[in-house]
């Protein structure tokens, strides 16, 4: 066996152990010839362990001379200074990655809408009937210079009884003029009627008895009254698994929505670069226009369809750290904050009045979709109570 060894030694050891092993062997047979033993008188044995023995180690031996390949040559192209495919990405700029009809919208109008809105710790009742001013604003104009009371709003909503949701928005030049008057009706199938009320019209201004009836009147004769309205249309709810809401009015077809985080951080940038200062936006609806325009149906992406929307940011309602009205939170339903809208479209037109109704047309249902805020955080309220009570029982 232990001529077996040392003659096939790579096969069981590596050669640092076995140069220890044939050492301590060779010391051994020595001394055994010395007396007069008989396994030192194989001379095979004796040589292969003395030239193992005299065999340099693995670990003393010096790598091979390295002789540069062609690969080598082009990896070594890539220095420290090149990007590494390990490395992360650099980071996306705002011009290689835009936000959503970003550079398509340049707001002209500012106004601030003050109104507190309904706390999550309250009863489910309906909020007192206070007047809602709309403040018209300067791009660097804060919350903070409307809340001080020193400006006069340019438009007040105000809503006449608490039992019931309708409401008219008057202008202060000339002062008490009814602009708009929303409607809200019991009843499915009954969305909210919104009339709008030109002030070069050639009608006379709304009284206020007519006012009440459009508001408050139970006839349905009265939903198709205008009363001399510029315009009266519906706010239906796009669908039952989303908050938006679409109109079609005289101007065209708009729809708001809850924008993306996405659209709320690059609506901040927006703001703080028009002079508002740092601002957060925890809270964005969007008001777009949508027109749908023919497409080729020969077209691979077109999928069979004849016109696709093109849809263009007429307005944002943004709410957030210095935006929001004093005295109501991020959790706060139904909230002020800042109104910023691009009239762009209506431009050159004046002589129609339809920039003027484009303007009243985004403060009156903007108001719309605080009052649905409202009426949704009622609902929640009441399900939590009613389920409390449930629970008791």
């Amino acid at each position: 066996m232990l001529y077996y060894y040392c003659i096939h030694p790579t096969q069981h050891h590596s050669d640092k152990l076995y140069q220890a092993f044939c050492r301590t062997h060779l010391e051994l047979f020595q001394h055994q010839q010395t007396n007069k033993q008989t396994h030192a008188s194989n001379p095979l044995l004796l040589n292969t362990m003395k030239s193992f023995v005299s065999r340099p180690s693995a670990e003393s031996q010096s790598p091979p001379r390295y002789t540069p390949q062609q690969q080598d040559v082009e990896l070594a192209r890539l220095n420290s200074a090149s990007p590494s495919v390990l490395s992360a990405p650099p980071p996306y700029g705002d011009e290689e990655n835009p936000p959503p009809s970003s550079g398509t919208f340049h707001p002209t109008v500012h106004f601030q809408i003050q109104t507190t809105g309904k706390q999550w710790m309250s009863m489910p009742f309906a909020p007192k009937p206070e007047p809602i001013p709309v403040f018209a604003l300067d791009p660097t104009d804060t919350v903070y210079t409307t809340a001080a009371g020193t400006t006069t709003p340019q438009f007040t909503s105000t809503r006449p009884e608490r039992s019931s949701g309708s409401c008219y928005l008057t202008t202060t030049n000339p002062e008490g003029t009814t602009a708009s008057t929303t409607t809200y009706r019991f009843g499915p199938g009954r969305p909210p009627l919104v009339r709008l009320f030109s002030p070069h019209h050639h009608s006379a201004p709304l009284d206020p008895t007519t006012r009440a009836r459009l508001l408050f009147s139970k006839d349905a004769a009265t939903d198709d009254d205008n009363a001399g309205a510029w315009d009266a249309f519906p706010v239906t709810s796009v669908g039952l698994l989303t908050r938006a809401v679409a109109f079609r009015s005289r101007l065209g077809s708009f729809q708001w929505r809850y924008a993306s985080r996405r659209e709320r951080h690059a609506a901040a940038k927006g703001l703080e670069g028009g002079g508002v200062g740092e601002v957060e936006v925890s809270s964005l609806l969007v008001l777009e226009r949508v027109v749908k325009v023919a497409q080729d149906v020969s077209s691979s992406s077109s999928k069979g369809k004849g016109e696709e929307e093109v849809r263009t940011v007429v307005a944002h309602f943004a709410r957030g750290e210095g935006l929001r009205t004093p005295g109501s939170g991020a959790s706060s339903a139904g909230n002020g904050g800042r109104l910023v809208m691009d009239l762009g479209v209506w431009e050159g037109v004046d002589g129609k009045g339809e920039r003027e109704m484009a303007l009243l047309m985004v403060v009156t249902t903007c108001l719309v979709m605080l009052k649905r805020e409202v009426d949704r955080r009622r609902a929640q309220q009441i399900a939590i109570m009613a389920g409390a009570a449930g629970g008791g029982s």
